[in-house]
């Protein structure tokens, strides 16, 4: 029976929130993609759990490498899935179903799914291992969980000017208000160790952003986060006003247009099992 844990999804603030800009950037990823580490442990038939799936474009493909067996994505947030949800019914993908559900506590029985995933995730509650440890009661004997989480610690940011280095403090600073963990990834590992789960895999990359294009769209979309979604959070925390955020937006314009500009963000990626 699901494991009743005093559910903390209820008071989880998830920083960037769940606005049209933060899901634009998660609907570009794809199981044969951000999910690729994970396809050489699935197999047809296998019943498979997307753990906090948000816009679902991974579960859809994750569910044709499993199919005719059922897979499920579950998140909080509804609104979240409901495009995915869609293109299933369009697309006539009949093994796939989206529902709500709390993460703490999942609303499946013990021993339930043959593999799982999730990813960027961990990362952004309160308490990950006991997460894990709720993922891992629903996996069955010699099931497969893979998670893939970034890492802050890790990440490459340059070159560095003030105003840069306070607007990545900030945004650290929130998120460790908001009780995240900054390195989820290089933690995966022992979270999933302490479950009781084997370790099959371990591999860590960075997300490269080395050419113009590609600074001047993380740092567009950055900018835009900032005013639209934490710039309400620091206000209230009377962290900075949005002059200073105006400053630092400023400072990542220009630091787009430098040629020797990098932006490496640090990803874990690690296969368990149980």
């Amino acid at each position: 029976m699901p494991k009743k844990i005093d559910s903390m999804s209820a008071r989880e603030k998830y920083t960037l929130g769940y606005g049209d800009r933060s899901m634009e950037w998660m609907t570009r990823r794809t199981a044969e993609g951000h999910g690729a580490f994970m396809l050489p442990y699935l197999e047809p038939g296998m019943r498979f759990l997307d753990c906090g799936c948000g816009p679902g474009t991974l579960t859809l493909g994750f569910a044709a490498h499993v199919a005719p067996g059922e897979t499920i994505g579950i998140d909080l947030e509804a609104s979240q899935f409901t495009d995915s949800m869609e293109a299933a019914r369009r697309d006539g993908i009949t093994n796939l179903s989206f529902q709500t559900g709390d993460i703490y506590a999942l609303p499946f029985d013990d021993e339930s799914f043959d593999a799982m995933f999730g990813s960027a995730v961990l990362g952004s509650l309160g308490n990950a291992a006991a997460v894990v440890g709720e993922m891992v009661r629903v996996l069955k004997p010699g099931g497969v969980i893979g998670l893939k989480e970034f890492d802050h610690g890790g990440d490459i940011i340059w070159p560095l000017t003030p105003a840069i280095e306070r607007s990545i403090e900030l945004y650290h600073r929130l998120r460790a208000h908001n009780g995240h963990e900054q390195l989820a990834g290089r933690r995966l590992k022992g979270w999933l160790d302490s479950a009781g789960c084997s370790i099959e895999l371990v591999h860590a990359s960075y997300a490269e952003r080395t050419d113009v294009e590609r600074i001047r769209e993380i740092v567009g979309r950055n900018n835009d986060l900032s005013f639209e979604v934490l710039a309400a959070q620091y206000e209230a925390l009377g962290w900075c006003t949005r002059e200073d955020l105006e400053v630092e937006a400023q400072a990542w314009i220009e630091f787009a247009e430098n040629p020797a500009a990098v932006y490496l963000s640090t990803w874990f990626e690690v296969v368990g099992r149980k």
